[in-house]
């Protein structure tokens, strides 16, 4: 076989030959996926390994996706296992293109029902946390002032935790979208400077680190380095525990919130403000996923027809 085909039939033996054809693939490939949807696929595939690694291509059925749904609704992670299924579908699309199968066991497997997530970050819940987090010093500084960043900035965890200062421009801070379909152009979009989007990441600068190292990450640990994300999860979770002791000492509400949160914040917030704008900020290409997942506005305001 062509292709990077691998030498056994086994699941767990297509599954490394897709991630190997697609790391190979060049750059400006239709069908070569974004670096941070690789990234996140090479740890879906584990587990999809785990699970189906011991069979054959050939043996897969449709229920074996849907026994593999049931034990993630099971655990508690229905919407990953939707996820892991979708993945596993396309890589068996793969094994088509090999030759190894002539059809895709699992195509039209029905998803998970999930619930949509409703969370809808309240200022003072940020404002809390910027507070504790500067009390209590680096780390939990740093990641208080991400929080803050992923907000105004309406981004995604993972372009929050990979910015470096070289994307910090005197017109305002230079995204590249975390992720993008295949063929499709990188794109990029410039968050211009607001007052306290400057003085926010400004604070952010100012923490001393241990890095003389021009390029190092903004939201990066002590080192200037990436935090991984066991690392950047316990870092949270410590400025969390400590903003919910605040929260019951001042009797004011809390809920624990992470970056993936920030980012329905900022859409909500513009949306309420009627901003034109949101789409370009988000860099999607229309206004669909937004209305569908970021917008978490619990209260619509508009206009009589006359």
């Amino acid at each position: 076989m062509e292709l990077g085909a691998p030498d056994k039939n086994s699941v767990e033996a297509l599954i490394t030959a897709w991630i190997k054809w697609q790391d190979e693939l060049p750059e400006n490939s239709e069908e070569k996926r974004a670096k941070s949807t690789l990234d996140e696929n090479r740890n879906e595939a584990e587990r999809l390994k785990q699970a189906f690694g011991h069979m054959m291509v050939y043996e897969l059925t449709k229920p074996d996706a849907y026994a593999y749904l049931d034990a993630c609704v099971k655990a508690g992670r229905p919407a990953k296992g939707n996820k892991e299924i979708s993945l596993m579908r396309t890589i068996l699309e793969y094994a088509i293109r090999l030759g190894m199968i002539e059809t895709n066991p699992f195509d039209g497997v029905r998803k998970n029902r999930t619930v949509v997530p409703a969370r809808l970050v309240q200022d003072h819940e940020i404002a809390l946390a910027v507070e504790v987090g500067r009390k209590m010093g680096a780390p939990q500084h740093i990641v208080a002032l991400a929080l803050k960043t992923a907000w105004l900035c309406l981004r995604r965890s993972v372009e929050v935790r990979a910015l470096t200062r070289d994307q910090i421009l005197d017109e305002g801070i230079i995204w590249t979208a975390a992720k993008r379909q295949g063929g499709q152009a990188e794109r990029k979009g410039l968050i211009e400077w607001s007052e306290e989007l400057r003085s926010t990441v400004d604070e952010a600068l100012a923490i001393e680190r241990h890095s003389t190292i021009e390029s190092w990450y903004v939201f990066g640990n002590l080192k200037g380095q990436r935090y991984t994300k066991g690392g950047w999860k316990k870092t949270l979770s410590v400025l969390m525990d400590e903003c919910e002791k605040e929260a019951r000492k001042r009797s004011i509400p809390f809920e624990r919130f992470s970056l993936q949160d920030c980012r329905p914040k900022g859409v909500s917030d513009k949306l309420a403000a009627g901003a034109s704008d949101t789409v370009d900020a988000t860099m999607h290409t229309s206004d669909r996923m937004i209305r569908k997942t970021y917008d978490r506005r619990r209260v619509r305001v508009a206009k009589p027809v006359r």
